[in-house]
């Protein structure tokens, strides 16, 4: 089973905590379910539920999917031992949401 980490940015906030903290039940525990399934289940990290980003400045970088009433995705990667860092989630209203995001985590 693959850790979990939450990234923190230099200025000491933590996106992935500010979010879920205005999220609803319901979107809490789906989301903490689908993350659980990622970590303990190697067939999940495939499309629908994670994408590889191709694009060589965000190779490193996928995102994961969910959707309840609203998309929601989380961006992630792997540390060298495989374990997954939660960077940045957001609520996807339009495509260029996806490149704020992304940009938000190569920072």
């Amino acid at each position: 089973m693959k850790k979990i980490y939450i990234y923190k940015s230099a200025d000491g906030s933590i996106p992935f905590e500010d979010f879920m903290g205005k999220q609803d039940k319901k979107m809490q525990k789906k989301l903490e379910y689908g993350i659980k399934c990622m970590a303990m289940f190697p067939d999940f990290m495939t499309e629908p539920h994670v994408k590889h980003f191709s694009i060589e400045r965000y190779n490193r970088l996928y995102e994961y999917r969910e959707r309840i009433k609203v998309m929601v995705r989380i961006i992630f990667t792997f540390d060298k031992n495989g374990d997954i860092i939660l960077m940045y989630p957001f609520i996807k209203k339009q495509e260029r949401n996806t490149m704020q995001a992304l940009e938000q985590s190569v920072i």
